[in-house]
């Protein structure tokens, strides 16, 4: 998981950038915190939010938990969904020939995105 802070500035003559803004990208929690500690010491920073985002690693895969591929023409392919979460969001695929339903990264207890299926 990684987290992105843009960093704004009144104007880009009182940034170091010399932008308004810059964004960045970073892998721990340490990393985001510290950045909003400096921000916070410059007058001239006007905004610093901050969220966690997620990253699909890996293959996408071919079979269904039932068994039956997901190959051939619109009929197998499967519905892809995203599920806005706090967590970062959900990879959702719904296979159109069975129920079942795959959401990359698991669903975890503390994710408010269950039930969110958009209709094929």
């Amino acid at each position: 998981m990684e987290w992105r802070i843009i960093i704004r500035w009144d104007s880009a003559g009182n940034s170091p950038a010399g932008t308004t803004a810059v964004e960045r990208t970073v892998g721990t929690p340490a990393q985001p915190r510290h950045l909003v500690v400096l921000a916070r010491a410059d007058p001239h920073a006007v905004a610093f939010p901050y969220r966690r985002v997620r990253e699909l690693v890996g293959d996408e895969p071919t079979h269904r938990r039932t068994g039956h591929a997901y190959a051939g023409g619109s009929a197998t392919r499967p519905v892809r969904d995203w599920w806005p979460c706090r967590c970062g969001g959900h990879l959702v695929l719904r296979c159109r020939r069975c129920p079942d339903v795959l959401a990359d990264p698991p669903v975890g207890g503390d994710c408010d995105a269950k039930g969110r299926a958009a209709s094929p």
